[in-house]
């Protein structure tokens, strides 16, 4: 069975966001898609086996960035480059990267972060799997997509106003 999510508007939100600076984007993008998975996470612990609950309190959502630029610097230098011909490097990087992108964008994982928790997830030959990440990840697909559209809408007007009364607050001085 395919899963498939429509969405109506978020054509129109992501052109909105489009009004703001790129790190207002990026932090609006991140605040909605950590806000979304959250019911994920949470599903994820209730479904976790307890023992000592360190399984359970180990399941945290974790927002990931990933800079072109950064990785192109160490990369470079761990190669036993020079500091500047590393930094032309997190240049091109990043411009690649603005070039083939389409957009802002984030990432957010939900993870269990104890060290047995794939042992939980999967079993091994000694002890039976007891799934929790796999069943919250398959329960949240119709749901976290709407969520992220929906937070999108509530953070960018957030944003707005927020920026509104800084401009109006600078006016005032």
């Amino acid at each position: 069975m395919p899963n498939t999510v429509k969405i109506e508007g978020l054509s129109e939100l992501l052109k909105g966001l489009d009004e703001f600076k790129k790190s207002t984007q990026r932090g609006i993008l991140e605040r909605a898609v950590k806000r979304a998975a959250k019911p994920v996470m949470e599903t994820a612990k209730t479904l976790a086996p307890v023992d000592t609950g360190a399984l359970k309190r180990s399941i945290t959502t974790k927002v990931v960035r990933n800079n072109a630029g950064k990785a192109a610097f160490a990369a470079v230098m761990k190669g036993g480059g020079s500091k500047s011909e590393a930094a032309a490097a997190a240049r091109e990087a990043n411009s690649a990267a603005r070039a083939v992108g389409s957009g802002p964008s984030a990432l957010v994982r939900v993870q269990a972060a104890a060290p047995h928790a794939h042992f939980a997830e999967w079993g091994t030959k000694h002890s039976a799997a007891h799934p929790f990440m796999g069943p919250a990840f398959l329960e949240g697909q119709q749901t976290v997509p709407r969520s992220i559209a929906a937070d999108l809408k509530i953070e960018m007007e957030k944003s707005a106003r927020r920026i509104a009364a800084r401009a109006a607050k600078k006016g005032k001085s």
